[in-house]
């Protein structure tokens, strides 16, 4: 119970970096092979493959949503000794939250998601996002003004 308390810690530090936009404190727990999945501008899935990949994506993303507030409802961690499992082997969270994004329009979306992050020997190897299909309107909408993720 405490190992998992400790990881769910570690989880929301990260998000905090998210929020803040420390891109660099973000890549340092991820895997150099780590394939990142999101949304499109266009609607369809991006899949990056590498850090370098990844970062990239992420930089332009904040160039165009500078504020973001992350609103964190559930952290489920599929090992019963998280730790354990994600120093010597894979380990799968699921985060589930509610974003409020702000374009440098100033124009700001809310929704709902669940992003599914996979983990081997503390370091990030995999993460998608899964978006609220009550959301997909106000996403569409960021997406359209955004004109890229």
């Amino acid at each position: 119970m405490i190992a998992s308390l400790m990881f769910k810690r570690k989880v929301r530090s990260g998000f905090k970096m998210f929020e803040r936009g420390d891109v660099a404190g973000m890549m340092a727990s991820w895997a150099d092979d780590i394939v990142f999945e999101s949304l499109s501008a266009q609607g369809a899935a991006v899949g990056v493959e590498g850090k370098k990949a990844a970062e990239e994506l992420i930089r332009k993303w904040f160039e165009e949503w500078p504020k973001l507030k992350l609103t964190l409802k559930n952290i489920c961690i599929r090992e019963v000794f998280p730790l354990l499992a994600a120093v010597t082997g894979t380990s799968v969270i699921m985060a589930e939250m509610s974003v409020t994004q702000t374009h440098k329009t100033g124009k700001e979306f809310k929704y709902d998601t669940v992003e599914v992050y996979h983990v081997r020997k503390g370091k990030v190897i995999r993460i998608t996002d899964y978006f609220s299909t009550l959301g997909l309107a106000e996403v569409e909408a960021a997406r359209k003004l955004g004109g890229k993720t």
